[in-house]
């Protein structure tokens, strides 16, 4: 039998079987044209050769690692237009290994574990990824155009040692954000050396409105803050669940997870009650747990869940509020209306939460309304469409949003949240790096935050917003201003809390940014990894590095490979005086980022003296 060194890249479709079961012909003939005039001639382009086919599956040798690789990647970013006004669920989506290694050709067939290995790191790829062995990164190293980013070893199935992997960053990010840095000349930004320590755990935080404080400075010192004094710990805290939709056909999550969000919108409004975010109760939708249990893990006292089902002409909604500390149903309530009355349910439901609740509360004053409801029942349903793609942060669900909120504004002119959606839409395509003149575009978005608070003054998302894009100006106190009054239309606003605490932060006000960061918390117990990074700052400068150890363990568990969360955590461990843990993270950080630096690092916080302090850690650490 012949032997000899080769690439080798399989790849398959994410959820194959899935897409099958809701659209087989569908999918079958979307899949063949997408082989025959995308995959199969970029092959050919790169040299390869297609060894098998397998339903969902390829298998593909190549003499060179660099050859694969190109193709890989040029094969992902095409696949980004070809799902271009495809949903969510219906998007056909590649997962690609690559590994350099010993084969053994049979026939026109090849076998060994060079191909064992590049098919079960395609198993660990992300949908829309590519993941690569050791072996074959360092051959294509500094000749492919994209970011790598290092898994560690990983144990594969079948495979006796463990191989170090590295994943393809998607839409090569690093590029991008360092293209908007160049690009924007009202922007206050870093110096190119700072940009490293930016780039992998930048996307994540752009989300979150906080990424513009990152390079810029701070804050007027001496205002006063809207920081609550007291957080569910010691008033009632209410979990709202996502409601389920019902709808047999499928298709409409979006619009009961919209609506879910909505109605906590609404309940966040009452100064009395810590209402916890969509995201924080998320994990519990559809397991029809008992209250009590669902009260004990979240640390609530009251529980609402629900149902929708949609037609074209009706809505028909279930609520139930029930109070954990003895599962017992405070009031329960069925709707079926039109379709075009969903608002005045929304509505029936927070005043039925507020009477529910009034005997046992007793400051509890129903709220006054917060955002003005849409003329038009379709134009609602675009939002909520909107918001569900914005969510996914990809250049092409960007574009989708945009189309629909667009869509909802002509519908209906005077529906502020189709402004605030369109403004985010912007925000996200200046700063992620996927229009070529982000201020002009920021701009715009400034603008569209504007026409909604013009439109709706009340409205907590558009003041976030603004704040947000004002952050990203350098004008800090208003930002600050906009930010604040976000929180008092919205006292448990998890987006608003966010922004609001990297202003703190950055701006030197590093115990307010902790007590601000901890009420965040409470409303969402897993924060995402900027958020965590965020506040471990704050709890590092204010000498509490037990705590930052804590939540930064508990966010790399959730996402090992983010980059400020494991320097971070070696100044954590230097600040507790862990000094083997802070050694043994250092050299982690140096093998995965070898890039860091730690005077940028530290230069990113404008009071020299906190520099100073956050500087001594990472070099006690050992870096």
């Amino acid at each position: 039998m012949e032997r000899r060194l080769a690439a080798v890249l399989a790849a398959d479709v994410a959820g194959y079987s899935r897409l099958m079961g809701t659209d087989e012909e569908g999918t079958l003939a979307r899949l063949k044209a997408i082989r025959k005039d995308l995959v199969d001639p970029c092959i050919a382009a790169h040299r390869g050769r297609i060894v098998k086919t397998t339903g969902d599956g390829l298998l593909v040798e190549f003499a060179s690692a660099v050859d694969a690789a190109r193709c890989a990647v040029e094969v992902q970013r095409d696949m980004t237009g070809q799902n271009t006004g495809f949903a969510q669920d219906v998007r056909i989506e590649f997962r690609i290994g690559i590994h350099v290694g010993d084969i053994i050709i049979d026939d026109s067939d090849i076998f060994g574990d060079g191909v064992n290995i590049a098919a079960r790191l395609e198993g660990i790829a992300e949908p829309g990824g590519i993941c690569i062995s050791d072996d074959a990164h360092r051959q294509i190293r500094g000749k492919v155009d994209v970011v790598f980013v290092d898994l560690g070893l990983q144990t594969l199935k079948n495979i006796a040692e463990p191989i170090r992997a590295y994943a393809v960053a998607n839409g090569n990010k690093a590029g991008a954000i360092a293209k908007v840095h160049e690009t924007s000349p009202r922007l206050k930004v870093a110096s190119k050396s700072r940009y490293s320590i930016l780039v992998a755990g930048m996307a994540l935080a752009l989300t979150l409105g906080i990424a513009g404080s990152w390079w810029q400075g701070g804050f007027s010192p001496g205002r006063e803050l809207p920081v609550k004094k007291s957080v569910a710990g010691s008033r009632p805290a209410i979990a709202i669940l996502p409601f389920t939709s019902l709808d047999p056909a499928g298709g409409s999550e979006y619009f009961a997870e919209g609506l879910t969000e909505d109605i906590i919108a609404d309940v966040g409004r009452f100064r009395d009650l810590s209402v916890l975010s969509l995201a924080a109760a998320f994990s519990y939708k559809r397991k029809n747990l008992p209250p009590e249990q669902i009260g004990r893990d979240l640390n609530v006292r009251y529980v609402l869940d629900g149902s929708v089902r949609r037609s074209p002409e009706r809505i028909r909604i279930s609520a139930s509020l029930s109070d954990t500390s003895n599962n017992s149903v405070l009031w329960s309530e069925k709707y079926d209306v039109e379709a075009r009355d969903v608002f005045s349910v929304q509505d029936q439901i927070t005043r039925r939460i507020s009477g529910a609740l009034a005997v046992r509360v007793a400051t509890l004053e129903l709220a006054t309304s917060v955002a003005r409801a849409p003329s038009n029942i379709e134009a609602y349903d675009l939002v909520l469409r909107g918001r569900d793609l914005l969510g996914k942060l990809t250049r092409s669900t960007n574009l989708e949003a945009r189309t629909l909120f667009e869509r909802a504004i002509q519908l209906d002119p005077t529906y502020a949240a189709a402004y605030v959606g369109l403004g985010r839409v912007d925000r996200y395509s200046a700063i992620q790096g996927w229009d070529s003149h982000p201020t002009e575009v920021l701009k715009r978005a400034e603008a569209l935050a504007r026409k909604a608070i013009t439109l709706d003054n009340r409205n907590p998302g558009a003041h976030a917003l603004l704040g947000q894009i004002l952050v990203q100006f350098g004008d800090y106190d208003r930002a600050l201003d906009e930010l604040k009054r976000a929180i008092d239309l919205n006292g448990s606003d998890v987006e608003a809390y966010s922004g609001f605490v990297a202003v703190l932060l950055w701006r030197g006000d590093v115990k307010d940014a902790v007590a601000a960061g901890e009420i965040m918390n409470q409303f969402q117990p897993e924060l995402p990894a900027a958020d965590s990074f965020i506040l471990a700052t704050a709890y590092v400068l204010t000498d509490r590095g037990s705590d930052a150890v804590r939540i930064l363990q508990q966010s790399l568990d959730r996402n090992p490979i983010e980059p400020n969360t494991n320097i971070m955590l070696a100044a954590a461990y230097a600040e507790t005086g862990r000094q083997a843990e802070a050694e043994r993270q250092s050299g982690i950080v140096r093998q995965r980022f070898p890039w860091f630096t730690v005077e940028d690092f530290g230069s990113l916080l404008r009071d020299k003296k906190l520099q100073e302090k956050l500087q001594m850690n990472l070099k006690q650490a050992g870096l």
